[in-house]
């Protein structure tokens, strides 16, 4: 299947908004002043959260790391304490899995806002989604992925948590999962049984690209690979002798 552009695919002010309040969520999230939604964190994931601003309707959220506790909680405190100012909540995750436990009780957060607001979920250039991951990034209205985004599908594993090594796999879990959470979303039962041929005790890796030509209904709305540089002009004040470092 070749890749059409979104200004192709009809709806086109209604892509290109939803493109662009992606653009403008993943600037945020690169801002300093973004800060946790909780003070406690724990293990390698952490939970950044832009609230609404003045003309805007929409809450940013934004996990990096391993799906373990707390996410679910940190989404859901973060869901409460903006919901009422707010319309629309993007999740941007870049994350290679984790506790399958945990998954699900963020989903379970997630199936709670889309009662009431708009659930986008996004996966940035050159960021992941894997394992898990990918069926929380399927819960959202939309979902939108660069096309250098990268994933992995797996079967769900058990790991010795002293030497952090793979123990064993359990595919009938694997596919219980798939079962509950991909089928609902839509995602393609042909391109579902294509893949899973390869994941026989295997790791198999995607690109964005990929499950877009693939049909595969994973990703709704795609990010190009050109992605405007944010340049911070110098502020105004004494000239400082010391030159810039060049980079390419």
């Amino acid at each position: 299947m070749r890749l059409v552009n979104a200004r192709c695919l009809g709806t086109m002010c209604s892509i290109a908004s939803l493109i662009a309040v992606v653009i403008v969520a993943v600037a945020v999230m690169l801002a300093t002043q973004v800060r946790p939604a909780s003070a406690e964190e724990v293990g390698q994931g952490r939970l950044r959260v832009k609230g609404a601003t003045s003309g805007s309707n929409t809450v940013v959220m934004a996990w990096h790391g391993e799906i373990a506790a707390p996410m679910a909680a940190q989404i859901s405190e973060a869901f409460e304490s903006r919901k009422a100012g707010a319309t629309r909540f993007v999740l941007l995750l870049d994350s290679g899995g984790g506790s399958v436990a945990e998954g699900e009780r963020v989903i379970d957060v997630l199936r709670r806002i889309k009662q009431t607001h708009e659930l986008m979920t996004a996966v940035a250039h050159g960021h992941k989604c894997g394992s898990m991951c990918v069926f929380i990034y399927v819960q959202g209205h939309e979902r939108v992925a660069a096309l250098t985004s990268a994933w992995l599908f797996h079967e769900v594993s058990r790991v010795d948590p002293n030497t952090k090594r793979i123990i064993t796999l359990n595919r009938p879990r694997w596919e219980q999962l798939i079962d509950k959470y991909f089928v609902p979303a839509g995602i393609s039962e042909a391109w579902i049984a294509d893949m899973k041929q390869y994941t026989f005790g295997s790791d198999y890796w995607q690109t964005g690209a990929d499950l877009i030509q693939s049909s595969s209904g994973i990703i709704n709305k795609w990010l190009g690979n050109q992605r405007p540089r944010q340049v911070d002009p110098p502020t105004a004040g004494p000239s400082v002798a010391t030159p810039f470092a060049q980079q390419s």
